[in-house]
C-alpha cells in the first residue's frame, strides 16, 4: 500500500504509535504532552512524505521526526519536577495549595505504552519508565536525553542515533558519556527497588490501609525516612511521623467515614499504584480523586507520590484494574 494515500500512511505508522508514545513520554515527562507530541510528529511526517524516499525504515524515520518534535517542545516548556526537588518539606500546619510556578512529572499507564526493548538496550523495561529514572531524564539537556533514550533504552545503534539527531557518531558518544554519568550518579534510587512480587504484596497492604482509613496500618508500612509528595501541590512531607500527622488529620481522621475511599490497583510510570476514588457520604457516588504511586525498598515503602488530579485519575480508571495485580491486591 502506498504511503502517499491516507490509508497507506495510517497502515504504515499504526504499528509504531505506542512505541512513539513511550519515547515521547520519556522525553517530555508527561502523558498528555507525549500524546500531543506524537500527534504533531505524525502530522509533520504526513506533510514531509516527499522527503521520505524509502531509503530508511519507517520506524527510524518516524523516530527522527518525533525526536525533533520533542526537542522543539522542550525548548518552549519548563522542566518537569517533583515537589521535593523545588520546595522544602512541609511544616506542621501547612495546607496543600497548587503550585503555579512549576510543571510536574505526570505518570503514564503501562498499558498505553509499548516498552518492548531493542536488541542493544542497556536500561531494562521496568527501569525505563520508573519514576527515579524519569526524574533523572528530566534533569538532562534535551539532546543528551534523546541520545540516551534512543541508544540505551530503545536499542538504536550509534549510527542510527546520530542520524536521528542530525549529528555525528563522535558527538553522540560524547552526549551518551555525559548522560550515563548523570544516570549512574542517580541510579541507586531505582536500583534498590524491591522486586515486583514484594512490591505487589506491599501494594495490597497499602490498598487495605486506604479502604479502611487505617493510619496505624499506614505507618507500619513506611520506612522512617519515607517521603510523600502530592503534585501539583507544593506541599510534601519528609519522614513517617510527618506523613502520619498529615493522613491522621486530613484524610484518615476519626470523624471521616472509614469507607470513604475506594482504591483500584493500576500500573503507572513503571510502578504499582492505586487509583483512589472518594465520596462525601455512603449515599453519594464515587468520584475520582488521586493517583497514588508507591516506591518500595526491602519490606517498606520509601516514597509515596500522589497526583491530586481527578481528571488524570479518571483516565487510569477508564483503562481498568490491572489483571497482573489481582493476586497481590
Amino acid at each position: 500500500m502506498e504511503l502517499a494515500s491516507p490509508a497507506g500512511f495510517e497502515a504504515a505508522v499504526a504499528p509504531h504509535r505506542r512505541a512513539l508514545l513511550a519515547y515521547c513520554y520519556r522525553m517530555l515527562g508527561s502523558w498528555s504532552d507525549a500524546e500531543d507530541a506524537v500527534q504533531e510528529a505524525l502530522v509533520r511526517a504526513w506533510k514531509g512524505l516527499a522527503g521520505f524516499e524509502g531509503r530508511s525504515q519507517v520506524r527510524a524515520w518516524l523516530f527522527q521526526i518525533a525526536t525533533r518534535t520533542c526537542l522543539d517542545l522542550l525548548a518552549q516548556r519548563k522542566r518537569r519536577h517533583l515537589p521535593d526537588e523545588v520546595h522544602p518539606p512541609a511544616k506542621p500546619g501547612d495546607a496543600p495549595a497548587p503550585d503555579p510556578l512549576h510543571d510536574y512529572l505526570e505518570p503514564a499507564p503501562l498499558s498505553a505504552l509499548d516498552l518492548a526493548p531493542g536488541p542493544e538496550t542497556v536500561v531494562s523495561r521496568r527501569e525505563s519508565v520508573a519514576l527515579a529514572f524519569m526524574v533523572t531524564l528530566q534533569a538532562l539537556p534535551g539532546t543528551q536525553r534523546a541520545a540516551l533514550v534512543l541508544k540505551d533504552v530503545l536499542g538504536f545503534s550509534a549510527e542510527e542515533t546520530a542520524q536521528q539527531l542530525d549529528s555525528s557518531v563522535p558527538a553522540v558518544n560524547s552526549l551518551l558519556q555525559r548522560a550515563r554519568a548523570s544516570l549512574d550518579e542517580a541510579s541507586p534510587r531505582w536500583k534498590r527497588r524491591a522486586g515486583e512480587a514484594k512490591e505487589r504484596e506491599l501494594l495490597g497492604r497499602y490498598l487495605r490501609v486506604w479502604e479502611s482509613s487505617d493510619v496505624t496500618g499506614l505507618v507500619s508500612l513506611l520506612r522512617e525516612d519515607a517521603t510523600l509528595t502530592m503534585p501539583p501541590m507544593a506541599l510534601w512531607f519528609q519522614g513517617a511521623p510527618a506523613i502520619r500527622g498529615f493522613y491522621g488529620a486530613a484524610l484518615f481522621a476519626p470523624q471521616v467515614d472509614a469507607q470513604r475511599y475506594r482504591a483500584v490497583p493500576v500500573e503507572a510510570a513503571g510502578h504499582l499504584a492505586l487509583a483512589i476514588s472518594s465520596r462525601p457520604s455512603p449515599q453519594a457516588p464515587w468520584a475520582p480523586s488521586a493517583l497514588q504511586l508507591i516506591e518500595a525498598e526491602g519490606d517498606q515503602l520509601v516514597h509515596l507520590v500522589a497526583w491530586v488530579d481527578p481528571a488524570l485519575t479518571a483516565r487510569f480508571l477508564e483503562l481498568g484494574r490491572s489483571p497482573a495485580l489481582e493476586e497481590g491486591a
